[in-house]
């Protein structure tokens, strides 16, 4: 029976593509991601099959899935590059030079508001840390609050719709959000003042599909759950159908409103505002690149 009795450079590099692999879903969806052919991956994905003597996944026409076997070593995988990442920041701290990745996830559309000032921050930090790989993405809350506590990233910007006591939250700005139908919908026409919660409780609302808290649960209080849908782009599809309703951002919302495409319903009563915040790992060390973005934040936002 074949076993991996010792793991060397070739071993992270066919786990890395594994990971990655796994993360995606499938080789063809890991393409872009790892830079490599279909055809490539696969080679790799049967070299490391037949060094650990297990089968990892199954895969054809049924679709990609990992098997229980691949499972258990995606959760292994997933621990011991945590380990290393630990073990690369902490050598990384014992030179005054930053060098190393620096991992950052931003919520959905929070780039194009302008109070969001991203690039005045890492221009900043860049100017002290320029030998630093930056990781910029974006996911769902959740995803990111599980990327912090998993030490996947170092700082998440998103809307404080709830606090984990393993967190620690920034404060940057405050975001008002409304509730909106499209000129399709047929409350767009309705007279101003005369929709009741009556009226909005019959038409179908998209849920941001996250626990959410105080003035946001108010406002979504007895609107029929239709669908769920956290992106913003993926919201709005829905709302340009003329099917739904659903709550915006102010800043995302000022194009359509412009066409005269939008209308707030309820403007006195849907409505919540939330923290735009930025959100850090409250246990464990803090590493020197999230110290000195840390640092670049405070003096942009004062």
């Amino acid at each position: 029976m074949s076993m991996l009795r010792k793991i060397n450079d070739i071993d992270l590099k066919l786990l890395r593509i594994f990971q990655t692999v796994a993360d995606c879903g499938g080789f063809s969806a890991a393409e872009s991601q790892l830079n490599i052919a279909r055809s490539t991956i696969s080679t790799h994905m049967a070299d490391l099959e037949s060094r650990l003597g297990l089968t990892l996944c199954q895969r054809g026409r049924a679709g990609f899935a990992l098997t229980e076997e691949g499972k258990t070593v995606y959760d292994a995988v997933q621990e011991v590059f945590a380990v290393l990442d630990g073990f690369r920041q902490q050598v990384n701290g014992l030179h005054e030079k930053l060098t190393g990745e620096l991992n950052i996830i931003c919520s959905d559309a929070i780039v194009a508001d302008p109070r969001f000032k991203l690039t005045e921050i890492l221009d900043a930090f860049i100017a002290k840390a320029p030998d630093v790989t930056i990781n910029i993405s974006t996911n769902s809350l959740p995803e990111m609050e599980q990327a912090l506590i998993d030490g996947r990233a170092h700082i998440c910007f998103a809307p404080r719709h709830r606090d984990l006591s393993s967190l620690n939250y920034r404060p940057l700005y405050n975001e008002d959000y409304f509730l909106y139908c499209h000129a399709k919908h047929p409350l767009f026409a309705a007279k101003s003042g005369a929709i009741k919660d009556t009226d909005l409780s019959k038409h179908k609302f998209i849920h941001p599909g996250i626990q959410t808290i105080g003035q946001a649960s108010l406002a979504m209080e007895g609107l029929p759950r239709s669908a769920n849908a956290y992106i913003y782009e993926v919201r709005m599809a829905l709302v340009k159908t003329g099917q739904y309703i659903g709550f915006f951002p102010s800043h995302y919302v000022q194009p359509w409103l412009h066409k005269k495409e939008l209308r707030a319903l309820c403007p006195d009563t849907r409505h919540y505002a939330v923290d735009i915040a930025a959100l850090t790992r409250k246990t464990g060390p803090q590493d020197k690149l999230l110290k000195q973005l840390l640092i670049q934040l405070d003096r942009v936002y004062g």
